[in-house]
């Protein structure tokens, strides 16, 4: 007979394919599985966010998840009763006696005779899914096949296209995209402006600001690896100054505190178009000082991009190529930033 019921513990930082596939596998041994999903307030993906992510996961495999926030310690060498603490906190979270564990580490053996339990230990070398947690936080971008699809708009990198007028910022973005297989967030101001058939007025900027959030947050569901944004919030900020002399309250803090992987700074050395849109043609380097002196402001990282369209675009391309390569950004789960997971917090009232 099957046992009746199975645990699985872990941290889950982040849950990745092969977490699922060691649920499933265990799920299929006993009557009722419960998951522990254990984390430390020190640790850059908070602990909610796992257990939000592995609930949703799960949702059709009849499993119990459970949110551990005991701060244990980690390994056997950082304290003396390191297993019977353990012990304590697993058997205090267990809905049931435990009459079988599950896992795919070596401390599955050690772990079930503390608990006086049987353990079954599933793909330890990771044949099926050759992935760990670590690896997707040192570079998600080279494990993205093996994040879930609900996690990947946090593990995208994000990557600004900024600069003043007619610098060639839309035409880099979507080259980008399309080389890299991914999508990327249009100016939206264009696109309002256009469909109102008139030039910017003051109104109008707190729907041109929330409009590129949503735009953000609904073209990340889908992006691959990379997303690239035609302008940002800082960029209607300034503009918004510019034209008007102040910006909404909400705007100015959310334009300074969003932050993004890395920003292209397009520079003014190519030829100004003229635009229906666009008149500030007369005052090139005034604005491109605005544009730097925002980014400064703001912390924001961000490189020149200089040369003909096809200079920029190797520049451009040598430039995201590094940063696929480079660990996970911790802003994303940062709570004391304003990211784009909380963007969409702006009320009708402040537009």
């Amino acid at each position: 007979m099957k046992p009746n019921h199975g645990l699985i513990l872990g941290k889950f930082y982040p849950p990745h394919l092969g977490h699922l596939h060691l649920i499933r596998e265990a799920r299929k041994e006993c009557s009722h599985l419960t998951i522990l999903l254990s984390s430390l307030n020190r640790e850059i993906i908070p602990g909610k966010l796992r257990y939000e992510w592995m609930k949703e996961l799960t949702i059709d495999l009849d499993v119990k998840v459970i949110w551990v926030r005991d701060e244990n310690p980690q390994e056997p060498h950082e304290h003396p009763d390191f297993w019977s603490i353990w012990k304590r906190t697993i058997l205090n979270h267990s809905p049931a006696p435990i009459d079988i564990i599950f896992t795919s580490e070596t401390y599955g053996e050690p772990l079930a005779e503390v608990l006086g339990t049987k353990h079954k230990l599933i793909d330890i070398e990771r044949k099926t899914f050759p992935v760990s947690a670590s690896k997707i936080r040192n570079m998600p971008s080279l494990y993205w096949d093996f994040i879930p699809e609900i996690e990947r708009p946090y593990f995208l990198k994000r990557v600004v296209i900024t600069g003043s007028e007619s610098v060639g910022k839309t035409t880099l973005a979507g080259k980008l995209a399309k080389q890299f297989q991914t999508n990327w967030v249009p100016e939206y101001a264009r696109e309002y402006l256009e469909k109102r058939e008139g030039f910017v007025i003051e109104k109008d900027i707190p729907y041109i600001a929330q409009g590129h959030l949503q735009s953000e947050v609904e073209l990340a569901k889908n992006a691959n690896r990379v997303l690239f944004l035609d302008t940002d919030l800082l960029t209607t900020r300034i503009y918004s100054e510019h034209y008007f002399g102040s910006c909404p309250s909400w705007l100015k803090n959310y334009a300074y505190q969003m932050q993004y992987d890395d920003s292209l700074f397009l520079d003014i050395d190519i030829p100004w178009e003229k635009d229906p849109l666009r008149d500030l043609g007369h005052i090139r380097n005034e604005m491109k000082e605005k544009f730097i002196n925002g980014m400064n402001s703001a912390k924001r990282k961000f490189h020149l991009i200089q040369g003909d369209f096809l200079q920029r675009e190797r520049a451009a391309t040598e430039r995201i190529e590094f940063i696929l390569n480079e660990p996970m950004n911790p802003i994303y789960f940062d709570e004391s930033q304003i990211s784009f997971r909380n963007v969409l917090s702006i009320g009708p009232e402040q537009v």
